[in-house]
């Protein structure tokens, strides 16, 4: 127990022990009720079934594969891996003696070894996770969707076409419109998202003149 101890709190497991403690931290006020689920989660593509921009680091993240589920949930798993990859590292490989030059230079190898394997074993595990997320996730940018203003980008919008953007927490989304003809809503109009088909995937919309 007491060479465990020594393990991970020296270095250079001691940065993946912070790190972990952190999130046990975050998790237990999370499910207190002291802290919101998604406080440290970013807009990252999720495979809604909406298209939606990616760039930049969340596009670095799909690249990845480490979008379809909270990134909570991806930081807790990537941290908790490299920890124990560092572990295990330190406990059986750590012989050298007390040069902290060279102790400093193989350590920080360690960690980002130990971080770069555990980015694939992430992306393994979240895998199966995606469906159930994804159906959450869906429903909740369905709800957020209606009541919204959105802008059409099609020539035309009827009972069977069309095609409009808004936005949605900062992401720019482009949903399947359905009006009346009557409304003659067409490219550049403005509309109320007043209704989702769950079954066509589409969602009705009325002009806001």
């Amino acid at each position: 127990m007491e060479a465990f101890f020594s393990n991970i709190f020296s270095f250079p497991t001691i940065i993946f022990t912070g790190l972990l403690l952190f999130m046990c931290f975050y998790w237990l006020l999370a499910i207190a009720g002291l802290l919101d689920l998604d406080v440290l989660d970013l807009d990252l593509d999720v495979d809604t079934d909406v298209d939606l921009d990616v760039s930049g680091f969340a596009g670095l993240m799909v690249t990845l594969g480490l979008t379809g589920v909270p990134f909570t949930v991806v930081l807790t798993l990537l941290i908790g891996i490299s920890w124990l990859l560092c572990y295990f590292m330190v406990h059986f490989f750590f012989f050298w003696g007390d040069n902290n030059l060279f102790n400093l230079l193989v350590g920080s190898g360690v960690v980002l070894g130990s971080f770069a394997v555990s980015i694939p074993i992430t992306a393994k595990i979240i895998k199966p996770m995606r469906p159930f997320f994804r159906s959450m996730h869906n429903l909740e940018v369905k709800k957020v969707i209606v009541g919204k203003t959105c802008t059409i980008r099609t020539t035309r919008v009827d009972k069977s076409f069309g095609e409009a953007n808004l936005i949605v927490d900062g992401a720019d989304l482009i949903i399947k419109v359905r009006a009346e003809a009557e409304h003659k809503l067409s490219k550049g109009d403005t509309a109320f998202v007043v209704e989702h088909n769950k079954d066509e995937n589409t969602y009705w919309v009325e002009p806001t003149k």
